[in-house]
């Protein structure tokens, strides 16, 4: 790959990452944008995240019940937590930084020649553990990894 060809798509990236964080910032700081929570829902994201500060928050619909949508920031680290009206937590995902993988998937990651990491979240859905990883330097950007470095996909 030519490197102004390199070039336009981290451009691209980094313009696309913007959007989205500019867009995030005006969603958490619209006063009707964000989504009224159920008591409980606030009392076990409280509870189970003290020191975590709100960004964003949605009412939307999982496998077709209606769950609450928590993003937050703690301790410079990007959670996003789906409740259930009643306070159960459907799904955590949390940001992961490279160096915090697990050594299979760090290594599944890197058996893809030029994969770079650039983000990653580690989900947590019921029992089961994933990571959904964003790479660069491939014609792939998308993989997600279960913690023995199992590759579900790679797009």
């Amino acid at each position: 790959m030519r490197p102004t060809t390199i070039s336009r798509r981290v451009s691209a990236l980094t313009t696309g990452i913007f959007v989205l964080s500019v867009s995030a910032a005006a969603f958490a700081q619209a006063p009707n944008g964000a989504a009224p929570l159920p008591q409980a829902v606030k009392n076990a994201f409280e509870q189970a995240y003290p020191g975590a500060t709100i960004s964003a928050t949605l009412e939307t619909k999982d496998a077709g019940r209606t769950v609450f949508r928590i993003d937050s920031v703690d301790r410079g680290r990007r959670r996003v937590v789906l409740y259930e009206s009643g306070g159960k937590v459907v799904e955590v995902a949390e940001q992961v930084e490279e160096k915090d993988l697990p050594k299979p998937v760090a290594a599944a990651m890197h058996s893809h020649p030029r994969a770079i990491y650039i983000s990653g979240m580690k989900v947590t859905r019921g029992g089961s553990v994933e990571y959904r990883l964003t790479v660069r330097g491939t014609r792939k950007t998308a993989m997600i990894a279960k913690p023995d470095g199992t590759v579900v996909s790679f797009e």
